[in-house]
């Protein structure tokens, strides 16, 4: 008698673990694109599509394959979006607009750099358990981030920061005036470089705690042909000296420990001239009207926290921190870059 009802169990659970198995198998679907992308990356498939269409025997040929086999992968790239077929010409295949563009990279945001922030972040979730990971990141691994968020003062960019500075007058006439600027957090300078390539009279200090990520932004800063305009210093913000110096300043808060931000705040605050503005940015906007927060956004936090960072802080939040460390005025606006940015003012007197 028993026997029917563990069989009912069983095959109840044989149903839910083949449930399980499928989901398994849905989330891996994106890590083997991903290892397709990169073999057709390194195979030299992109840069040959970036000079035009080609056909499957012809990219057969670049990876010394044969063409049925190369036909295979073109038809998987082609079913993700990453190829679209050519209709005047039978069997060739061109990138998409928007992989064309990573392709290319103009603005810094280009396929390697995205596949290698893929890998970190990988990495990063394989070691999510380890007691020992929440140290921060380590040189290398921050340069591989901030390589990720930072673009390069190319026309996109500047437009895009244009549009920014629209909306925080107050702050662009500082730059307009030649700053100087305080940028606290430099990353590759992405915000940096681009801002002094769009004011000729401005001048500015960047401010990076990692060595490797300094180094970049100083060799960026040279290919920028803004060096003369930026004094690059590796150091911890909260160990700035200067005092009523900077009319303007930056913070990338987001990417900053929690236990630093209290003491990079009054560091910022100090270095500020009287009536000197100071912005920052809300990284990831909150999520209106969402009974659960999406994966996308756990995997998100888990990573700041891994990092020590904190995560997700509002505009609200980042205006009540700059009031506690001294700053008033506080305006929030919205930002063509997503998110929100702050506005604080240091008391003119």
């Amino acid at each position: 008698m028993s026997g029917n009802g563990e069989s009912g169990q069983g095959l109840e659970k044989l149903q839910a673990a083949l449930a399980a198995r499928s989901m398994v198998k849905s989330w891996a679907e994106g890590l083997e694109l991903i290892e397709l992308v990169q073999a057709a990356h390194r195979g030299g498939w992109f840069e040959r599509l970036l000079g035009g269409p080609a056909t499957a025997a012809q990219l057969a040929d670049i990876a010394g394959v044969p063409a049925e086999q190369a036909s295979d992968v073109l038809a998987v790239l082609a079913s993700a979006g990453v190829l679209e077929s050519v209709e005047s010409e039978e069997s060739a295949f061109r990138l998409s607009a928007p992989f064309e563009a990573l392709a290319a990279g103009p603005s810094g945001v280009d396929l390697p750099t995205v596949l290698d922030a893929v890998k970190l972040a990988r990495a990063e979730m394989a070691q999510a358990l380890q007691s020992d990971r929440r140290n921060g990141l380590d040189g290398q691994r921050a340069l591989r981030l901030a390589r990720d968020w930072g673009l390069r003062p190319a026309s996109g960019a500047r437009q895009l920061f244009g549009l920014i500075y629209q909306a925080i007058p107050e702050f662009r006439e500082r730059l307009e005036r030649g700053g100087p600027l305080l940028d606290v957090g430099s990353g590759v300078g992405g915000a940096l470089l681009t801002t002094l390539t769009l004011y000729e009279e401005l001048r500015a200090v960047g401010v990076e705690v990692a060595g490797e990520v300094a180094a970049e932004l100083g060799h960026r800063a040279k290919e920028a042909g803004v060096m003369d305009r930026v004094d690059i210093r590796t150091a911890d913000a909260r160990d700035l000296r200067d005092e009523s110096v900077f009319t303007a300043s930056y913070w990338a808060q987001a990417f900053f420990v929690e236990e630093a931000r209290a003491a990079t705040l009054a560091a910022i605050f100090r270095a500020l001239r009287p009536d000197g503005l100071l912005v920052l940015q809300e990284l990831f906007p909150p999520q209106g009207g969402q009974d659960k927060p999406t994966t996308r956004t756990l995997l998100d936090r888990l990573s700041f926290r891994q990092r020590r960072a904190a995560f997700a802080v509002s505009a609200e939040d980042l205006a009540a921190e700059g009031r506690a460390a001294g700053f008033q005025d506080a305006r929030i606006v919205e930002s063509a870059a997503g998110g929100r940015l702050v506005v604080l003012r240091k008391p003119a007197n």
